[in-house]
C-alpha cells in the first residue's frame, strides 16, 4: 500500500512537472489576464492534430465549515488548502482527447490541536469525443476519484481525550464513472455530457477498513468483497468561464442514476477574483450526496484567499 501511493504520487508529481520539461522558452507576465504564465514549446504532432496544455497552482488561507459532514462539531479553525490543476489535449477538426489532472488538499488546524487532511481530493478526468455537427458530440469519458491520506472521524473521550475513528484512505475508496453517450457544446461556457450508458465502479485496497470502521458496508462495498459496480444513466456538466477581466466562474456538476436507486450527486461551484498578478481570493460551495455513505446531503463552503499563478 505505501508502495502504490508513492507510485501515484510520483506520477502527480511528473505531471505537474511536464509543462517545464518540454523545451521552456521563456517566463513573462501576461498584464490582460493579470497572472505569471510559462510558455513552454509543445512538440508538434503528426497530421492535423495540436497538442495544448495548462498549469494552476495556488496555495491560500480557507475559512471552512460544513453541513452534515463527518468530522467533529469543533467550531474553532484554520484550515491551508493547496489546489493544482493540469490539463492536456489533443485537438484536429473532429476529434478531441483531454485529460484533466485535479489535485487538492487542504490542512485542517483545530484550536484544541487537531489537525488532519480534511479536503484531499485527487481526480482525473479524461473525455474523448469525435464530433457529429455543430455543438453535437459522440463522447466516451472516465472519472476517476481518490484521496492520498488517511481520514478520521474525531469525537469526545472520557477525561477530555479525544477519540479517532479512520473512514478513509488511500484508494479507500477508489470510484470511477464511465459513461458513453453524447456531449454538447456551450458556447464560451463549457460542456454537457449525457452518459446514456453508464458505470460506477467503486474499490477498495484496504481490505481490513470494515474492522476498523465497524461496518458490513463501506461505499456501497459488502463485507468481504473488494468491488461494487453499479449500471445506469449519468450527466456531466462542467463551465469554465471568465466574467469580466478578473472573475472566473468553474462549476462541475456530477449526477449518477443507477436502478433502484437515489441519485448521486456531486457538485462544485466556484467563483474565483484575481487581485493582481499573484493573490486570488474564491468562494466555493460543494454538494454531496451519495446513499452508500450517508442519507443526508452534505454541504461544505471554503472561503480562500492566497497566492495563484497560471503555466
Amino acid at each position: 500500500m505505501a508502495m502504490g501511493k508513492m507510485v501515484f504520487l510520483g506520477c502527480l508529481f511528473a505531471a505537474c512537472l511536464l509543462p517545464a520539461s518540454l523545451d521552456a522558452q521563456g517566463l513573462n507576465w501576461d498584464n490582460s489576464g493579470h497572472s505569471l504564465v510559462f510558455r513552454p514549446k509543445l512538440p508538434a504532432l503528426p497530421g492535423r492534430f495540436s497538442l495544448n496544455d495548462e498549469f494552476d497552482y495556488s496555495i491560500s488561507a480557507t475559512a471552512y465549515s460544513s453541513i452534515n459532514g463527518k468530522d467533529d462539531k469543533t467550531a474553532g479553525q484554520l484550515a491551508f488548502l493547496q489546489s493544482i490543476k493540469y490539463k492536456i489535449s489533443i485537438i484536429s477538426k473532429r476529434v478531441q482527447i483531454t485529460n484533466d489532472l485535479v489535485h487538492n488538499l487542504g490542512l485542517v488546524y483545530y484550536l484544541d490541536s487537531i489537525s488532519k487532511f480534511q479536503t484531499d481530493e485527487n481526480t482525473l478526468n479524461t473525455r474523448i469525443s469525435y464530433s457529429l455537427e455543430q455543438g453535437l458530440r459522440f463522447m466516451l469519458s472516465s472519472i476517476l476519484t481518490t484521496r492520498l491520506f488517511n481520514a478520521w472521524d474525531a469525537s469526545a473521550g472520557a477525561g477530555g481525550s479525544v477519540t479517532r475513528t479512520i473512514n478513509s484512505s488511500f484508494l479507500t475508496p477508489l470510484v470511477c464513472t464511465f459513461s458513453g453517450g453524447l456531449g454538447f457544446e456551450l458556447k464560451k461556457t463549457g460542456i454537457i455530457d449525457i452518459g446514456l450508458s453508464s458505470a460506477k465502479l467503486t474499490w477498495l485496497l484496504d481490505q481490513g477498513i470494515f474492522d476498523k470502521t465497524g461496518r458490513d458496508t463501506f461505499y456501497g462495498v459488502e463485507k468481504g468483497q473488494r468491488k461494487h459496480i453499479e449500471y445506469g444513466l449519468s450527466m456531466h456538466l462542467l463551465v469554465d468561464r471568465a466574467i469580466g477581466k478578473k472573475l472566473q466562474w468553474n462549476c462541475d456538476l456530477l449526477l449518477f442514476k443507477a436502478d433502484q436507486s437515489q441519485v448521486d450527486l456531486t457538485l462544485k461551484n466556484l467563483f474565483a477574483y484575481r487581485i493582481n498578478n499573484y493573490l486570488k481570493t474564491s468562494l466555493q460551495t460543494r454538494l454531496f450526496y451519495d446513499e452508500d455513505v450517508s442519507k443526508q446531503l452534505r454541504m461544505e463552503n471554503l472561503l480562500s484567499f492566497g497566492f495563484d499563478f497560471h503555466l
